[in-house]
């Protein structure tokens, strides 16, 4: 993308300069003069496909997103690939083209599987799921969404690995079981600390509303409902927006403030059209069917429920359920093992390459290449030689994630510069405190820190920790950030003799989303 738009901007045009039907001529015209290879065509009709989606030129979207996969070839635009088949899914699914969006899930996923790309398999399977609970077979999509749990600690994204454990959350609500739903709640929550993604966070509180309600908790439900802020002008807010408002009736009703009630469901009813999403469309006037049938207006109730069934045939007539059964769920099962033999080749591989290649390479990299230009410490490129050369000797360590406490606002309130110098500072702390203790330390990225400590038990990993924590809260922080003061959040877990360092990361980054949720400024270990 980036060598088309400097073929673009050598051409003197700016593309940002126009918007609709400007924008899609403009394009055509890059494809047909500007774009010299099928790589760059297809860029071309990629973001042509995004402007007629915000034209609601649904049908043209797809044809776009048709063409340019057209133009691309396995393996080497693999990644270009898989992106244009996750928009084409959901382009057909607004279309209520549910069949062939099944049909691109199961081509991305097979695609994924062949490829060893962990996250678009489980955007694959989590789009299964979401046919199924549109469908209204929760426990089906639950079976969809736990296939992901064993390869959960491979998922690359933590927003996806919380996307896919809301929908998880969203069955258990479904199908009222307030236990597992609790505990998926709290997990989410965790994970959540580390997401910046404020309409997944709302979220999170939505569903701690609904089970509150559930429970008959309306004055908790309401609180809940009050910490919701969420980020307009994405699809996904727009469905956040609707469910807030009608879980919001739903408790203003409980509290017998029956008009209140009725106004904000009926300023949702004025949005609701044949272009709305069913899903959104069956959650309200099924709301609208009980609130009038608990205020004796069940004429009405029955108009609503009659409306909500009639959207509900219809999905049900062309979500293809049966392509989504037990035969589906099975293919899935040996997907999974064949992703754990992948993920255990490619380390294995590298494995072999560190010990064909590791005099040579270790030769030949640069200082600067594997040190971390604001802080001095040693950077991922580092990390990674480090790693292999720790699981090719079977070393024993332990791993330490440290995150610095409420860094964005640090950033927001007092500049980046502000920030930077913060980094530096906890940075030569980190050094200064585990230099004698024969540790690397390195940063991982933005404000997140990782120390391996060698040859180390899990009761001193977390001493040195503690230490380094102290440290860090009664260091002197006034010249740097004036009154406030700075904490760090550690995460402390033990490689397992034979796991890949995946599992040992996944265990130390929950640790530390522990250490976040239970307060931050303190050290939290995980076995």
């Amino acid at each position: 993308m980036e060598q088309l738009l400097n073929k673009v901007t050598n051409a003197g045009m700016d593309p940002s300069a126009v918007t609709g039907e400007e924008a899609l001529a403009l394009w055509e015209h890059i494809r047909q003069y500007i774009a010299s290879t099928n790589v760059d065509k297809a860029h071309c009709h990629i973001i042509s496909a995004e402007y007629r989606s915000k034209l609601l030129q649904h049908t043209e979207s797809i044809e776009e997103l048709r063409a340019a996969l057209k133009l691309l070839s396995l393996p080497q635009d693999i990644d270009d690939i898989l992106l244009v088949k996750a928009s084409l899914s959901e382009r057909l699914l607004e279309k209520g083209a549910y069949g062939e969006a099944l049909n691109e899930y199961v081509l991305t996923a097979n695609i994924a599987v062949e490829y060893g790309r962990i996250d678009h398999y489980v955007i694959a399977i989590i789009g299964m799921g979401n046919l199924c609970d549109a469908y209204g077979d929760h426990n089906r999509a639950l079976r969809f969404y736990q296939k992901i749990d064993s390869i959960d600690h491979a998922i690359t994204s933590r927003s996806l690995r919380l996307r896919y454990k809301l929908y998880m959350l969203s069955c258990y609500i479904s199908l009222q079981r307030i236990g597992a739903a609790t505990e998926q709640l709290n997990e989410c929550e965790e994970l959540s600390i580390l997401v910046s993604d404020k309409n997944l966070t709302s979220q999170i509180h939505l569903y701690r509303s609904k089970l509150h309600r559930l429970q008959k908790e309306h004055q908790q439900a309401i609180v809940a409902l009050s910490r919701i802020q969420y980020a307009t002008g994405k699809a996904h807010a727009q469905w956040l927006s609707v469910m807030v408002k009608i879980e919001t009736a739903y408790c203003l009703h409980e509290f017998g403030h029956h008009p209140l009630a009725n106004l904000l469901l009926d300023s949702i009813g004025k949005r609701i059209n044949p272009a709305t999403s069913p899903l959104i469309a069956i959650r309200f006037y099924n709301a609208m069917s009980q609130i009038a049938a608990s205020q004796n207006k069940f004429q009405l109730a029955l108009d609503y429920e009659k409306r909500a069934f009639q959207i509900e045939s219809d999905l049900i007539k062309h979500i293809p359920i049966s392509d989504l059964g037990s035969a589906q769920l099975r293919r899935l099962s040996r997907f999974e093992l064949q992703l754990k033999l992948i993920i255990s080749e490619i380390e294995n591989k590298e494995l072999k390459e560190t010990t064909k290649l590791h005099k040579n390479a270790v030769a030949q990299l640069q200082q600067d290449v594997l040190t971390d230009p604001l802080t001095s410490l040693h950077n991922r490129r580092w990390l990674e030689v480090k790693l292999k050369e720790l699981l090719l000797n079977d070393k024993p360590f332990a791993l330490l994630v440290i995150d610095i406490d409420h860094f964005k606002s640090i950033n927001d309130e007092l500049s980046h510069l502000v920030g930077d110098k913060a980094i530096q500072t906890v940075s030569q702390e980190l050094s200064k405190y585990f230099k004698f203790h024969g540790a690397s330390c390195i940063r991982f990225g933005g404000e997140e820190f990782l120390v391996i400590l060698e040859n180390t038990e899990l009761a001193q990993a977390q001493v040195h920790a503690e230490n380094y924590r102290k440290q860090i809260h009664q260091f002197s922080w006034h010249d740097i950030l004036g009154e406030r003061g700075l904490t760090v959040s550690v995460g402390v877990t033990l490689h397992r003799d034979g796991e890949n360092t995946q599992r040992t990361f996944y265990r130390a980054d929950k640790a530390l989303y522990r250490a976040k949720a239970n307060g931050r400024n303190q050290v939290c270990s995980e076995l």
